[in-house]
């Protein structure tokens, strides 16, 4: 079997079996002739994942979900949907961000994302008057 066989019979990817083999407990691939292609015994493969059954785990490479918002807004005593807060929040964390990693660099960028922000707070504050 190929490593593009197992993938589809076992359900998984081809960087899994890859990590199995990489931490030694993979089945060792069949010497062949006249392919640089890894092959493996059918009858090893299936004793290997009857033996290490698929686990799916909590992923750690993704940030904390944070806490639902309500779905009233508190934010309406600014005069800002809970929507244009939040991007006025970000905005102005990203123009931070850039300001802070490369001091002098982008004043365009900051300059133009601020007053993005400050466009959508006035454009909000209009609609509520």
């Amino acid at each position: 079997m190929t490593v593009k066989e197992i993938a589809e019979e076992h359900d998984v990817s081809r960087v899994s079996i890859h990590t199995y083999r990489r931490r030694g407990t993979f089945p060792k691939p069949i010497e062949g002739e006249g392919s640089t292609r890894l092959r493996f015994r059918s009858d090893e493969v299936a004793a290997f994942f009857a033996a290490h059954p698929k686990k799916p785990g909590k992923r750690t490479d993704l940030p904390a979900k944070q806490e639902e918002k309500p779905a009233v807004s508190t934010y309406r005593s600014s005069g800002l949907s809970r929507e244009d807060h939040e991007a006025t929040e970000q905005l102005h964390a990203t123009a931070n961000l850039i300001q802070e990693r490369w001091p002098d660099a982008h004043p365009t960028l900051i300059r133009d994302l601020r007053d993005l922000a400050d466009a959508i707070t006035e454009e909000s504050e209009a609609q509520d008057d």
